[in-house]
């Protein structure tokens, strides 16, 4: 990655020498929030209302084909496309975007065909081949319609921004609240609605997206994208076959109880995510710096306040809280809700963005490799002994064993990792969350 020219949001520190807020930050913050929002809303929602588990059943598998699918290039392609972009002229960001659309539509075809075969060979969802191409219409619209956000980050149409978050958030809670009043297939009608709608925004923002005539970035998107998108791919990858296991190994009622404890509680992804991209971006073009390590701690002290307190708090009233958001039949699933939420000790670290800002990729794909079939094994194992708790587990010790590999590949490369982490409050905060995971454990035996 050329340091020249990389300077993703035009980030500067502030006179507190946290990470600017400016430029877009706040305002991609607040999006991804919202579009990691609606997917709790939507479980409260149903868990409230829908009390047929096989309702919910279809709809988590829904879900989990969707994501399973699609995450790993379009979530590859948000973190790269921004620095990809600042590499070229403000007059080759059009161009850019419509190349970046081209790939998105392709990937999503290759998902949809995905889904099809899946859903043909295993009929997980058990719904007819009617509706799962009803859905595919869904899954190609959503995959498509994410290079918008980045569209508007990077022309600085924060507002538009903000609204489109909004028109998601909206759209998606209420396409399945129709299960409530009239049947699960009217959800997946209004789902593939959405997708069409979105194809529509897409025409309207990107003037003709398949201009056939101006590819010449294909080939530099994907060979700057291929390494990010296969380390996701394998290094979370696992976390959905985990599911898939799952599905395969419980009862309806077992799964939705693991989907539900294994979502993550939004402000800790947003937030994580967001320093990730942008400490990439700052090591790409500032880490020569007399000050930089110093100013990266400082930052890390404030994340690890902002998220560690709220985690401490979730871990120990966990039970509690599923009772009142879901109901009296989700409360286990707040046991898998708090061995994941261990996986927030190794999320506040950020070797892969050090590693990335210094336009390394290989090590990324060699220890999400591992992760990969770390995780994968384990699930295996792990389910026929302890249940969805056992898969749980494997998830979050996978996770563990592929920061542990990066954080040794920083000091293969001469990256000073400890310098970029707050080491006193780091410590000190995950001895009070292991603390507060005991106590609620012991308190529910």
């Amino acid at each position: 990655m050329s340091k020249k020219n990389i300077n993703t949001f035009n980030i500067t520190f502030k006179s507190k020498k946290y990470l600017s807020q400016n430029d877009g930050l706040g305002y991609l913050q607040i999006f991804n929030l919202l579009k990691t929002l609606s997917i709790v809303v939507v479980s409260i929602i149903l868990a409230k209302t829908v009390k047929n588990q096989s309702y919910i059943a279809k709809w988590e598998t829904l879900m989990l084909f969707s994501g399973s699918f699609t995450f790993f290039y379009v979530s590859g392609l948000g973190y790269t496309l921004l620095s990809f972009i600042k590499k070229y002229p403000p007059e080759k960001y059009i161009s850019i975007f419509k190349n970046a659309f081209f790939l998105l539509f392709s990937f999503g075809l290759f998902s949809c065909l995905a889904i099809v075969l899946t859903e043909i060979f295993s009929n997980a969802s058990q719904t007819s081949f009617l509706y799962i191409l009803l859905f595919c219409i869904y899954v190609l619209g959503n995959v498509c319609s994410s290079v918008l956000e980045y569209y508007f980050l990077i022309f600085k149409q924060y507002k538009i921004l903000i609204w489109w978050g909004i028109f998601n958030f909206i759209a998606f809670v209420l396409s399945p609240c129709i299960i409530i009043f009239r049947d699960f297939y009217y959800a997946i009608f209004a789902l593939s609605i959405l997708g069409v709608l979105k194809f529509v925004f897409i025409f309207f923002i990107i003037k003709k997206p398949f201009d056939f005539g101006k590819l010449e970035f294909i080939k530099p998107l994907l060979k700057f994208n291929i390494p990010v998108i296969l380390s996701l791919l394998l290094g979370t990858g696992y976390i959905y076959i985990a599911n898939f296991i799952a599905k395969a190994s419980v009862n309806d009622s077992d799964f939705n109880l693991f989907r539900y404890g294994s979502r993550e509680f939004p402000v800790f992804m947003v937030l994580a995510n967001s320093y990730s991209i942008v400490l990439g971006s700052i090591a790409s073009s500032n880490n020569n710096t007399s000050d930089f390590w110093v100013r990266i701690s400082k930052n890390h002290r404030r994340l690890l306040f902002q998220l560690f307190p709220l985690a401490i708090i979730l871990m120990i009233f966990s039970p509690f809280i599923f009772k009142i958001l879901f109901s009296d039949s989700f409360v286990s699933s707040s046991i898998i809700f708090n061995i994941l939420l261990l996986t927030l000790i190794a999320r506040v670290v950020f070797p892969q963005s050090l590693l990335l800002g210094y336009g390394i990729s290989k090590y990324s794909f060699w220890a999400s490799l591992v992760e990969f079939v770390s995780g994968t094994i384990l699930s295996l194992i792990f389910v026929k002994q302890f249940g969805i708790s056992g898969i749980a587990w494997s998830i979050t010790i996978a996770y563990f064993i592929e920061k542990i590999i990066l954080i040794i590949f920083c000091y293969k490369i001469k990256i000073p990792f400890h310098k970029s982490i707050n080491l006193k409050w780091f410590l000190i905060f995950t001895v009070l969350l292991i603390i507060s995971f005991i106590y609620n454990l012991i308190r529910n035996v």
